[in-house]
């Protein structure tokens, strides 16, 4: 049974102090109670996916500057992301990348919205609901 417990949004100030996890890992022998520290979403509306960016993001700035290479467009830093996740699941011998990368252009995304959610729009105003 675990009477005590700690929840956190992923705060880097959690490991600030690095003796916050080894003090968790002996809290039963210091406090004969068992304890557990669970890790949750930011709670500052970034998930999953802000981390997922993130480590394109990261890697795609180390792998330029060493390389010195430029990604200028969206486009680059697609086509620059979906090669080096291809690249790094070969290298591990895994059939598929850790990360799928899609790109979808504005005209796109533009296109929906002219033909689908502006439809729904007007819908939604002449229906009154």
């Amino acid at each position: 049974m675990i009477s005590e417990f700690s929840l956190s949004d992923g705060a880097t100030a959690h490991f600030k102090n690095n003796a916050s996890i080894l003090n968790l890992v002996h809290h039963r022998t210091d406090f004969g109670l068992d304890a557990c520290w669970t890790f949750t979403a930011a709670g500052h509306g970034k998930g999953a996916g802000d981390g997922i960016g993130a480590v394109l993001k990261s890697t795609a700035r180390r792998v330029t500057l060493s390389k010195n290479l430029l990604l200028s467009t969206a486009k680059d830093f697609y086509e620059f992301s979906r090669k080096h996740q291809l690249e790094t699941a070969n290298s591990s011998n895994k059939q598929h990348p850790g990360i799928h990368v899609f790109f979808l252009d504005s005209k796109e995304v533009q296109q929906v919205k002219d033909s689908v959610i502006k439809a729904r729009s007007e819908q939604l105003r002449s229906s009154g609901k």
